[in-house]
């Protein structure tokens, strides 16, 4: 892979693909960027919000994270390839010292996420899974945030992609079974009924792959939640833009098994505590999200 042309972020991203791993190799630079350097404040622990957690977690002191860790600003790896840096990690890390306990985030395929948590691999995850009905099959949702989706182009739009239905007939990157690639499937319907052609999908196990499919033009876009395009753009403002306004918002949520309302009820509590702190807006703010801020800790909002 010939890395010459690109910027250093991107060759990173390179490297970090062409290797096949989830988690960068241990020379390469983090794909998320420097840390904010805003300081949050600790909380201390709610004695009687910890004692609804189920007895295992208590007795463990430990809550299994699932989470894709190459999403930014909501989790990615620091520089020594190990620590989870991100909205996400910060949060883990507040509802933690609310409820007495460590969360432990494990990275993992975002399309598998679920079906690790009804395997009872994980306790709960988060990073930044939209909450929708069907999901709500499966795992109940502790929403935190709201978003929209848009997509993504190189820098200048050389296709002069404005709006959903320019995405009819394009090479469209999307991380596998995340939100861009559930609303490539709609955008693609709208395409044939409108008599266009449908979206030509390339679905990648990472979102930092869909960075460099569209850096080294394999993909005319990528599609994924504004979020994490917008910190894309922030950190690689020569390398790609931004054409479209978000579709629509949409509930991210916290996913817990549906076998496990101790647990969901208990992050539900210490979510609305770490809000009343102000920690919850300090983070919004660390992070560059406060626009995407949700109130309270709404139960399976998603349509």
């Amino acid at each position: 892979m010939k890395l010459r042309h690109m910027s250093p972020a991107l060759a990173a991203l390179a490297i970090l693909v062409s290797a096949g791993c989830a988690a960068p190799e241990d020379d390469t630079p983090a794909a998320g960027g420097e840390e904010p350097t805003a300081e949050v404040s600790t909380l201390e622990k709610d004695a009687a919000i910890a004692d609804m957690l189920p007895a295992d977690i208590k007795s463990s002191g430990v809550v299994r994270v699932a989470s894709g860790v190459s999403f930014p600003p909501m989790e990615f790896f620091d520089t020594d390839n190990e620590t989870v840096l991100g909205f996400d990690a910060d949060l883990g890390k507040a509802l933690g010292e609310v409820l007495g306990v460590e969360f432990k985030f494990s990275n993992t395929n975002f399309d598998g996420i679920i079906g690790g948590l009804s395997a009872g691999r994980y306790d709960l995850s988060l990073t930044s899974m939209i909450d929708k009905a069907e999901r709500q099959e499966q795992v109940d949702f502790i929403d935190y945030l709201s978003s929209g989706v848009t997509f993504m182009v190189p820098k200048g739009n050389p296709e002069g992609l404005t709006e959903q239905l320019d995405l009819c007939g394009r090479t469209v990157a999307v991380e596998k079974s995340a939100t861009g690639d559930i609303v490539a499937d709609d955008i693609s319907a709208e395409c044939v009924a409108d008599g266009k052609e449908a979206i030509d999908e390339l679905p990648l196990p990472e979102q930092v792959a869909t960075l460099q499919a569209l850096s080294t033009g394999r993909a005319d876009a990528v599609l994924a939640l504004d979020l994490t395009l917008a910190y894309n753009v922030k950190q690689q403002p020569d390398d790609f833009e931004i054409p479209a306004e978000p579709f629509g918002l949409l509930p991210v949520g916290i996913p817990v098994p549906k076998d496990n309302p101790e647990l969901r009820d208990a992050v539900a509590a210490a979510l609305v505590k770490v809000q009343e702190s102000g920690t919850y807006d300090d983070l919004l703010a660390k992070w560059n999200l406060t626009a995407q801020a949700l109130e309270g800790a709404p139960i399976n909002t998603g349509k």
